[in-house]
Order: structure tokens, then C-alpha cells, then sequence
């Protein structure tokens, strides 16, 4: 679509393609950050590994390593394959997980997601 310039003594012509003009720039910069968030997002996915063994806590991000826990069970990091929200794991653990995020878990609730064929691998 071919589009004309205004004639200089149509002024509304000009405030449109003024207005136009900075709509289109409003724009690009939006798309611009949006690229960035979603960058931002998908490389925390990828590398981020959320410590999922107290439940009740605030997840926080951890090192890419097994641990032992208090008593004495070992924790491993999984990445699941579909999103799980509010799962129960025990006597009040409820779980959600993100598909492609890493946590570190616990080896038996790992071996429990692994069984119901959720894991796309145990690191």
C-alpha cells in the first residue's frame, strides 16, 4: 500500500503522520524489550536450577551439584517435561514445576517423577 505525504497546508495530514510515526517507533522499542525479556527468560531456564527440597520455602536458585540434606538423602537435579502445578509429594509438599526449568529435589521424589514418566533426565 502506497502511502502519500501530506501537503504542507494539511495540517491534519501532518499531525497523523506524525502521530504514525511515533506509534511506529513506540512500537519497535516495545518488540526490542520484549526480545530482550524473552531472552532473558529462556537463558534462566536454561541455566537456572530452582532448589525444590523444603517446599514450603521460597525457591532459590543453586548450584549445579548433588547435596546432602539434613537427613541424610541425597538431592539431584531433574528437568521435568511438563509443567506440573500444585503437586502433592507427602503429607503437605505441594510442588509446581516449570517444563525445562532445572531443580534440585530430593532422590525420592525425583525417583516418583521419573516413574510417572515426568523427568526428561536426572543431571
Amino acid at each position: 500500500m502506497a502511502t502519500s505525504k501530506a501537503k504542507p497546508t494539511d495540517a491534519t495530514g501532518r499531525q497523523r503522520e506524525a502521530a504514525a510515526a511515533a506509534a511506529a517507533e513506540q512500537q519497535q522499542q516495545a518488540a526490542e524489550t520484549m526480545a530482550m525479556a524473552t531472552a532473558e527468560k529462556q537463558n534462566a531456564i536454561n541455566n537456572d536450577i530452582i532448589d525444590a527440597t523444603k517446599p514450603t520455602q521460597v525457591a532459590t536458585v543453586v548450584v549445579d551439584e548433588p547435596t546432602i540434606v539434613a537427613k541424610g538423602d541425597e538431592t539431584v537435579t531433574i528437568r521435568v517435561v511438563e509443567t506440573i502445578e500444585n503437586m502433592t509429594f507427602g503429607a503437605g509438599n505441594m510442588y509446581s514445576f516449570t517444563a525445562g526449568q532445572k531443580y534440585q529435589v530430593q532422590r525420592d521424589l525425583a525417583r516418583h517423577l521419573e516413574e510417572k514418566g515426568y523427568l526428561a533426565g536426572v543431571i
